[in-house]
């Protein structure tokens, strides 16, 4: 050997860090008003906040004439099924709810549904009991 004995020196291309991934936190601009509005809202009134919008949804379904219509055919199926007096009156009870909740925005919403009910299992709502639109229309006496 001459002496020139050289140390090999091995290069390798720097570690490659994992590609940086996105997180929610990247993507929320600080200073944007919504943003600081809802993050200083207390607990409390952000629960009650989303709680009316939960409410605001269900009211547009339940007042919707899709809706009216879903639960007036299920009525007469049930008719067709039989008269069974707990389907019946489970349907009568939310046909009920319905009939005081839906406004007279909606024209197209079925009517007469639980009259037809209550005449062919021949029953008498009570004038006390009547709740919603069709109360106004009686006179306690």
């Amino acid at each position: 050997m001459n002496g020139d004995t050289r140390a090999a020196v091995v290069t390798s291309p720097p570690p490659t860090t994992a590609p940086h991934k996105e997180r929610y936190f990247d993507r929320v601009d600080e200073n944007n008003p919504e943003y600081l509005r809802e993050r200083n809202m207390a607990p409390d009134l952000r629960q009650d906040f989303n709680m009316m919008e939960q409410k605001k949804r269900v009211s547009m379904i339940l007042q919707s004439p899709a809706f009216c219509e879903e639960l007036e055919s299920m009525i007469q199926e049930q008719f067709k099924k039989g008269k069974n007096p707990t389907g019946l009156l489970a349907l009568q009870q939310i046909a009920d709810f319905m009939t005081a909740s839906v406004p007279n925005v909606y024209p197209a919403a079925p009517q007469g549904g639980m009259a037809a009910l209550n005449m062919s299992l021949g029953m008498v709502t009570p004038v006390n009991d009547l709740r919603g639109s069709d109360s106004i229309a009686y006179d306690k006496g």
